[in-house]
Parts: structure tokens; sequence; C-alpha cells
């Protein structure tokens, strides 16, 4: 006779004030159960666990996996993980919580630990789950999409397909700098006999005659590679965080970007594989871009390894600390009550935690709150702090931070420093806290046993409910749960907080947050933002014109790519090159006219070659903002006299190769020299304090004269990487149309886009090192270590550089850089 299915729902009818009902809530506070309250607990979840449906095999696992933490008895746990097919539970508890003995005498533990060895993977185990993902993308001729929660592995996953298809051109697109310099670490530490030397990840990289390559870029480095190589095409792209295709909303740039890259892609080789990862989507047919013909095979796991303690705390009433249970939808009081943000860390913290808030100005800010109640930690880590200090300033706060156990992460920091603190908070234990941003929903991988979001918000909205369990999924890895030295089972349970501080939107109900994000039945619905992605009948009048007009950019970048009827093609070089170089500022096509007379006009004048940064920006000025109407607020500064005198300063410490230090001297100096009103300076939405004028509607100044020097240097870095950011995603797309159109000196054009006009230092640029690291390589001492062949644009490294700059006391930092250029095994 078949049982019929158990549901949550139904359970949770006569749940209440029941026998059970009391055991579970003491269970899950941490308080002693009786003998018999274990009894019922354990029936009970063995009930649900074969004759309920899947949220209440999770709750029978929930119980199961508490009482076994709690008790330090893990038979329980033991079966269920053998029943289940949760292999590196099973595999975790022979080895460290048994005897031989025990384990032939129970379950058939010797026959089961033999069949366990069918699900190691080099040197780990997997659960059956995962098994079944690897075998499914071993499938090199299909289109695939792999959708598994974070820390399943979908990084070796990744890596086993290129190192299976290096016979190929492969493209792992990625969503950020920061994944990027991750993934292609990750593909050189796997690479056996140097099979693979050579990793593409910027477009100068590629030298047009690779009959085979790798390349991890993002959508837009990929899309300057297609640009700049219109016959190039590709045989596998891999495509991590896929979700992101999707689109935040109608106005996600970087999504439609995505969309029309894959065009693209699919114009040029019909035959061309996709394979999308991500721990999220509902439906894997969403991930079809409409005017690109492909059909996908996907598979995901409904496995539930790990069984997440949601906390809420609001400071701004009573303080109180309440366990919500995902599974009866309440409220528990656990008899904590905390006056302030800092106490509850101070008290709940574990040995790694992500402080995760929506702004970097908070996490400055919030940062330096926790850093002034936290006791310096008696580690040596001078050679942490030395390192940033003689790279950046010793007034950097983040010193001051590392100094208590602090390390922050966010946008408005150098790229280089961000993968440092990636690496120092993974790798010295007396680092506690990582105060982060949604830079964390990028994939960056970072040791943590909890996590507190001091904001429920990304950007302007509310975290959804598949960008919260994303960020959680960040917490207590599968490598860190299993490690064999360190590993602990009690990481099955991450600890997740949810605390209403005082960077929290005063109308913000965490209550109600957390009930439409964590409870159990609660299930991920696609929201598809992505125009490209949808249906025409789905779209209504105004979305048709949106989608057209995205189509018709893609034409006239790529012709013939889509089947939109009727296009219009622009004619003239100089608009050609604006949709080649992906000016999105001002309609092209409307303004192709106003466009052709100011090249005209000022060809005409007597120095029409650009040698140095005013006449650069003059040019710019001149033949794309005069008589255009400017969509990006940004850039229409440079219509303003002080603006252009501001950035021409900039642009010439670009072109000097100034180095952060020097740079942020020459900020200080500058600033030091502004008298009187002039020293309240603009410093963008992001870090703007106050208002200048009476019709701002937005903080865009700070006031240096309330500054003390150390704060003006900490606005100093961020303001440089700003500025550094405006310059690479903004002008220097300008400075290659003029220089496409033969406006622009040689000798010019190389130090504004490298930095410096050395042939040697240019070639190490173009392979991915950043221009600190170049100048520092190329001293006379390390001749015998590196070879750089400018023709070819090759490098040869000898991995006993890393040895040799370490004796000469090289910067840390730069030490840490090359190892990214280094296949060390």
């Amino acid at each position: 006779m078949e049982v019929p299915e158990i549901t949550l729902k139904e359970f949770r009818k006569h749940q209440n004030s029941t026998f059970f009902n009391n055991a579970y809530i003491k269970l899950q506070l941490g308080r002693d159960l009786s003998e018999e309250e274990i009894i019922n607990l354990l029936s009970t979840a063995v009930i649900f666990s074969n004759w309920g449906d899947i949220d209440l095999q999770k709750l029978g696992y929930k119980i199961i996996v508490s009482y076994s933490n709690k008790y330090s008895d893990y038979k329980p746990l033991y079966d269920f993980a053998i029943n289940k097919g949760y292999i590196p539970i099973s595999k975790f508890i022979e080895t460290h919580h048994s005897n031989n003995k025990e384990f032939e005498e129970h379950f058939f533990g010797l026959f089961f630990s033999s069949f366990k060895e069918n699900f190691r993977e080099k040197n780990y185990y997997v659960s059956n789950g995962q098994k079944k993902l690897i075998e499914f993308s071993s499938n090199n001729d299909s289109n695939l999409v792999v959708v598994a929660p974070t820390s399943y592995g979908k990084s070796e996953i990744i890596i086993n397909k290129v190192y299976t298809n290096l016979d190929k051109k492969i493209c792992i697109i990625v969503p950020s700098k920061a994944l990027l310099s991750q993934t292609k670490r990750r593909l050189l530490e796997n690479s056996i006999d140097n099979k693979l030397s050579r990793i593409i990840t910027h477009p100068e990289m590629y030298k047009g005659n690779e009959e085979v390559f790798v390349s991890v870029l993002t959508q837009e480095r990929l899309l300057r590679l297609l640009q700049k190589n219109e016959s190039l095409k590709f045989d596998l792209v891999l495509i991590d965080e896929a979700h992101n295709l999707l689109g935040d909303n109608k106005n996600d740039g970087r999504s439609i970007l995505l969309a029309q890259t894959i065009i693209i892609l699919k114009a040029r080789n019909e035959n061309v594989i996709f394979n999308f990862f991500s721990p999220f989507i509902s439906d894997p047919e969403n991930l079809k871009v409409k005017q690109s013909n492909y059909e996908i095979l996907s598979k995901g796991t409904n496995e539930f390894i790990k069984s997440e303690k949601y906390f809420i705390c609001d400071i701004s009433k009573l303080g109180n600390l309440f366990l919500y249970d995902q599974f009866s939808n309440l409220l528990l009081d656990t008899n904590k009550k905390f006056n302030n943000t800092i106490e509850i860390l101070k008290h709940e913290k574990s040995s790694k935690n992500i402080v995760y808030l929506n702004r970097p100005k908070h996490i400055e800010e919030f940062s330096q709150k926790l850093r002034d109640e936290l006791p310096i930690i008696g580690d040596d880590i001078d050679e942490l702090t030395n390192a940033i200090s003689d790279f950046l300033h010793p007034e950097y706060n983040l010193i001051k931070c590392i100094r208590k156990g602090i390390v922050y992460h966010h946008g408005g920091m150098p790229e280089i420093v961000r993968l440092y603190v990636e690496y120092i908070f993974s790798k010295y234990e007396c680092l506690n806290f990582v105060i982060t941003s949604s830079t964390l929903l990028e994939g960056v991988n970072i040791p943590a046993e909890k996590i507190f979001l001091l904001s429920t918000k990304k950007g302007l909205s509310n975290l959804s409910i598949s960008q919260f369990k994303n960020l959680i999924g960040r917490v207590n890895r599968f490598s860190e749960i299993f490690n064999n030295e360190k590993g602990n089972l009690e990481l099955l349970e991450p600890h997740i907080y949810v605390i209403k501080s005082e960077y929290e939107n005063k109308k913000a109900n965490i209550e109600t947050f957390i009930k439409t994000r964590a409870k159990t039945e609660l299930k991920i619905v696609d929201e598809v933002n992505n125009l490209l992605l949808k249906n025409e009948n789905q779209l209504n009048e105004t979305d048709i014109i949106e989608l057209n007009k995205s189509l018709e950019y893609l034409e006239n970048i790529e012709p013939y790519s889509t089947n939109l009827k009727g296009v219009n093609y622009v004619a003239s070089t100089i608009a050609k090159l604006c949709y080649k170089n992906n000016i999105n500022d001002f309609e092209i096509k409307d303004n192709e006219t106003i466009l052709n007379k100011n090249l005209t006009n000022y060809k005409k004048q007597l120095f029409s070659t650009i040698k140095d940064s005013n006449e650069l920006l003059y040019a710019i000025y001149y033949i794309f903002l005069k008589n255009v109407e400017i969509l990006n607020n940004n850039l229409k500064r440079l219509q303003n006299s002080s603006a252009i005198n501001f950035y021409s300063m900039i642009l010439e410490w670009r072109s000097s190769s100034a180095t952060y230090k020097e740079m942020i001297g020459s900020f200080m100096k500058y600033w030091k020299s502004l008298t009187g009103n002039n020293r309240i300076v603009f410093i963008g939405e992001k870090w703007g304090e106050e208002k200048r004028n009476l019709n701002d509607f937005k903080n865009l100044y700070v006031d240096l004269r309330k500054k003390s020097d150390s704060q003006m240097v900490n606005l100093a870095i961020l303001k440089i990487k700003e500025e550094q950011d405006f310059v690479e995603f903004n002008l220097i797309k300008y400075i290659e149309i003029l220089n496409e159109l033969n406006l622009v000196d040689k000798d010019f054009y190389d130090r504004i886009k490298y930095g410096t006009s050395d042939k040697s230092l240019i070639t190490l640029l173009k392979n991915g090192f950043s221009l600190e690291l170049a100048k520092c390589i190329t001293k006379e001492n390390y001749k015998t270590f590196i070879q750089i062949k400018i023709d070819t644009e090759e490098i040869i490294i000898k991995s006993e550089l890393i040895e040799e700059m370490k004796l000469n006391a090289e910067n840390r930092i730069l030490i840490f850089e090359i190892k990214f250029h280094i296949n060390q095994r």
C-alpha cells in the first residue's frame, strides 16, 4: 500500500501547541531536550525524510542536523546522508566522528565507504547531485544550462570544460573584473604540464593569428574584442553568473550588452556552443536570446545540504534578537537584546564574518565605527599594513582597520587592492570581518561562517529572493565545511542576521523582508527584464520601440546579425566608429550630420594633430559634444571649462604613468592650493556630503575646510578611483575614435592609453599586467627571469621570479599580482 505524501502546508495546520512543536523550538533555540523529546523529533524527522514533500524533507533534515551538532551524535545525520547521497557529509563523519570498527558494524559501513569512492573528484568528495551535474556538463556538443546553489562546484565544472576543449577558441564571460582575475588564477592553478600558460583577459592581448586560445572577459571586453576583429569566431562560450542576462530592470545596459554579444557570437558561428551557469534560474528557456536560434539542455539539483538559521534584530525599536524559523514562519525570541549594531557583531561574531551594506559610502563609515570599538589584534600584520601603506598612503583607513581585524571591499578601491583584500582575508585568521557590498553577489569567493545584513537593498531596490539566496550562499562554502583539517559540520547551519541598522531605510520592515525571502516554500521566479529575451507578444508599444532601437544599434555594430527589417545604417566613418566603440552618450544616428560637420570644421584648424591633454579634451568637446544633445550627465561636465582643466590634470597623470602614491600627493597639493569657497569641491553623488547651491537636489560636494589631512587622503583615494573609472569607461572610447581618425599623435596615444610609450611596458600591459608591476619587473635585476617578445607580444616568465622579488623586498601587493600571471605547478 502506497503511503500518501505529507505536505508542509498540511503539517503546519496541526503544528502549533503540540509536543513536537515545543521540542522543535527548544532544539532551534539551543536548549536541552529530554530523551522523550529527542525520540519524538528524530522519529518525526525520519517520517518527513521518507514521506514528506520537499519542504518537509528539509524540515526533517534541519531537525537531524541541529540534533547532531548539539549532541555531537552524528549517526542520524550519517544515515540521512547515505540515504540522500550527501557523500561529503557521510565521508566527513566517517573520518572525523567515528572509529573504523563502529562503522564496519553500522549500516554496512565498509560497503558504503567503498561505494563513496565513486564520488571522489581529485582530493574531495561530491554529492550525488553534484556528480550528476558534473556528468551532465561533460556534454561538449550541446548548449547547456547548469543551475546549482552557490558553492556547488560550478567553477570546477567551468575549469574542466576548458581543459577538455583546449583545441577550441573558448571564452568565459564573467560579470566583473574581480571574477575575471579569480577565474584566470584558477585556470592557471589547474594547468598541468603548462598546457595553458596564456589566457586572454583583455582585447589588446589577442594577436589575430591564434588558431586556438582561452579567454576570460567581461561582456564589455568581449564586445570590444569582437568589434576590433570582424572575422573572429568562437567555438565554446561559458557564461558565468548567467542570471545577469535577465537584467535587473529594463534599463540594465550590461544585460542588454551581454545579449548583444550572444547574438554576434551566434551570427558569426552557427555552431558555437553556449554553456550557462547560475545559482538560480527557474526556467532555463528564459536564457534564450530571441534573435539567436539555439536549443538548450538543462540540469539542476534539489539537494539541500545546508540548512540556514535566520536571525532578525530591529535596533530602532527594542533591539530583541529573534530567530526566524522558515518552516513554521514564526519568530522565536532568543532572549537576547542589543543596543546597537556593533554590540550584535561583537557578541554574535564568528571567526570569519561578512557584513553587507548597500552603499560604498556606508561601508567606509561603518568600517571606521567598528574599528573604533575593537581592540588591536595581537598578530604580527606589519607585512600587510606596510604593503598597503607603501602602495597607497600610510593614512589609508584600510590600514587602521586591518590592525583591528577588519577589511572592507567595494568598487571605490583600486582593483588590485580589492583583490589583495580578498586574498589576505582568506589567508589570515586574525582578520575577522569583511565589510562589503553587492560585489559579493558576483561570484567572489571568500571564507565566512556568518553574514550580517545591515541593509536589505541592492541599489535602489530591495534584494530579491534570488539575490538574497545568492548572497547568503556565500557563507560556509563546501570547501570550508568539509575541509579535512579545519572542517566542521556545525557550518551546515549558516547563521544569517538581518539587522535594521542606521543604514537601513526607516520605513523598512525586516520581519516582512525575511518572511518574503527565506520562507522555505517560496519559489524563485525569473524576472525577465531584458527585452532581447522576451517574446514580442509580451511587449507593449514602448517596449517594441526600445527593442527595435537596441537591435538597430546592434545592426550598426554587426550588420545582418538580427532579423530586424528596414535598418537605417549610418554611412559616415565617424558614426560607424561611434557604434564600433559602443557610444551611448547620445543618439548616434540622429546626430550623424552634426558629428560630420564638427569633424570637418575641426580638421580645418591649424593644429589638428592632438599632442597633449588640453588638445585632447578640446577635440572631444568640439567633435562629439558641440551642438549635440548629451544623454550622459557625467559627460556633460566636459562642457564646463573648470572640468576640462581638472580632467586635463587627470589625463596628464595618466600619461606620465603616475603611481597611486604620486597621484594622492598631487591631489593633496591641488586641494591645499584652493582657498575660500573653492575648497568646497565637487566629489559626486557617491561620496558627496553637502549641497553647494540652493538649487542643488543632491549632496554632490565636500567642504575640505572641515577635513583633516587623514580624511583628505582617503577622499583622494576614492576620488582617484572614480576619476580613473570615468576616464576608462567614458573617455577612452572617444580617444580610440580620434586615434582611428588619425587625429592623435602616436606617442601621445600610447601614453594616454597605457601610461607609457615604452614598448616593453606596453607589451606587459596588453598581457594584463598593471603598470606598477610592469615597471617593477622590467628593472635590470629581473632581466634573467623574464623575456618580453615585443613583435609577437608574448611574455615568458620563470617562476623563480617570485622568490627573487621577495628577496628584493618588493611590495607584497606586486608579489601577489605576479602570481596571477605564472603557472606555479
